[in-house]
């Protein structure tokens, strides 16, 4: 009867996150979300569960910070604003734990409903590229790069082509993970990679797919046994490698004004300034916001706009002064609202829950924790829902519970 109950309830789950997935911030300013408004809805849920005492966990640290933050001369009207909204985040995540991390709950059937309504949408986005009036509603026209011709790029429902593409990364990383570490038997795996690739690729972010490239290298490495257990898997490995080299010859020797080069040399130059804003100069930035208040304990949320905006503009020298200013990186926006104690406070947390929770059990869990710590570094925003469930997924240990069988075997090691 519970595993009966179990599944229903994982069930119900399924309509809701593919909601949220495809329409969680559209039409809606930067910052401001779906879930965030159904912040009635998920008290609701705890108090029904007698769960509202975890508000407490985090509540008693944000009022800490606001202790601080308010005696060092922080703006209350802005400062409550964004507060509330972390907040609001905090007690989805809350909420949403128990049913992401539920084993009933069926991934792989949910991800496979994701893949093919995004695939449909991609599909179905294509005639507008051709309609200017709604070219823009779903994909993102502007220069990537200083010398890169501007190429429309796909973010459907979402602020921008990065977060569409961050959206769908661990999709990729899901089928990716099954066919690479046999995690589970999927005979479709090539159609569902053509799935998820192509609508990555058509988003065009190198942050993401730089994140996923670096993420996708060090779990091969650590799990380097699993994906070469015999000679015709390191066989493919050598004849990957080779095509890998030829294909970049041709990209740097044969065709060197395409896109990718142009880009990756700018990056490599410094003249990328979507590269450089998200990166180093986000932390850059942060410094010099943090250093007129405290380095400790940062200017607190809602302050950027007040503290931060004239230093952004200044550093940046504006030609035309944008109307709003934002630091476009977690963790160093996460070091302008709290400082060294709260980004150490980040990343400690994550890396508790990274032991605690065994995410190196799991070649899913792994990759996908690495995906997101690294990109963490390189965009992403503090009220990011998203990113916040896919933590939750990456910890979620039941639903992926690990199964022992024989490396010589093409079965299920765990997901």
């Amino acid at each position: 009867m519970e595993a009966r109950i179990g599944t229903r309830k994982a069930f119900a789950v399924a309509p809701l996150f593919i909601l949220l997935f495809f329409f969680n911030t559209c039409g809606l300013p930067q910052g401001i979300s779906l879930a965030l408004l159904l912040l009635p809805v998920w008290i609701y849920l705890l108090h029904i569960r007698g769960r509202l005492s975890y508000v407490a966990l985090l509540l008693t640290p944000m009022t800490v910070f606001a202790a601080v933050h308010l005696l060092n001369g922080a703006d209350p009207f802005y400062y409550l604003l964004s507060a509330a909204m972390l907040l609001g985040t905090g007690v989805f995540a809350i909420a949403a734990w128990p049913a992401l991390s539920d084993p009933a709950l069926d991934y792989e059937s949910l991800f496979r409903k994701i893949i093919r309504i995004n695939a449909v949408l991609a599909l179905l986005s294509l005639p507008f590229l051709f309609v200017p009036a709604l070219k823009e509603s779903v994909w993102y026209v502007m220069s990537m790069s200083e010398g890169v011709r501007v190429i429309p790029r796909l973010k459907l429902f979402t602020y921008e082509a990065s977060h569409y593409s961050y959206l769908i990364a661990p999709l990729f990383i899901f089928v990716a993970a099954a066919v690479l570490f046999r995690t589970r038997r999927m005979r479709d795996a090539p159609l569902l990679l053509l799935l998820t690739g192509i609508p990555l690729l058509l988003s065009l972010s190198f942050g993401v797919l730089g994140a996923l490239l670096l993420s996708a290298l060090l779990t091969v490495l650590i799990r380097f046994r699993t994906v070469f257990y015999n000679g015709k898997r390191i066989t493919v490995l050598i004849a990957a490698l080779v095509l890998l080299g030829i294909a970049a010859y041709l990209l740097l020797r044969v065709f060197p004004d395409n896109l990718l080069t142009q880009r990756l040399v700018n990056i490599m130059s410094g003249k990328d300034t979507s590269a450089r804003g998200r990166t180093y100069e986000s932390f850059i930035l942060a410094e010099k916001i943090i250093s007129g208040k405290s380095q400790l304990w940062g200017i607190g949320p809602g302050q950027l706009k007040l503290e931060g905006r004239n230093i952004i503009i200044q550093y940046y020298s504006y030609s035309r002064i944008p109307d709003s200013v934002r630091i476009p990186n977690a963790c160093a926006e996460t070091l302008v609202c709290f400082g060294y104690i709260g980004l150490c406070i980040r990343l400690a947390a994550q890396l508790i829950l990274f032991i605690t929770t065994r995410v190196y059990k799991s070649p899913f869990r792994l990759w996908l924790f690495l995906f997101l710590f690294i990109f963490q570094f390189t965009g992403s925003f503090i009220t990011n829902v998203t990113e916040y469930v896919y933590w939750m997924i990456a910890f979620a240990a039941a639903p992926f519970a690990a199964r022992s069988v024989s490396l010589k075997s093409p079965a299920r090691l765990g997901n």
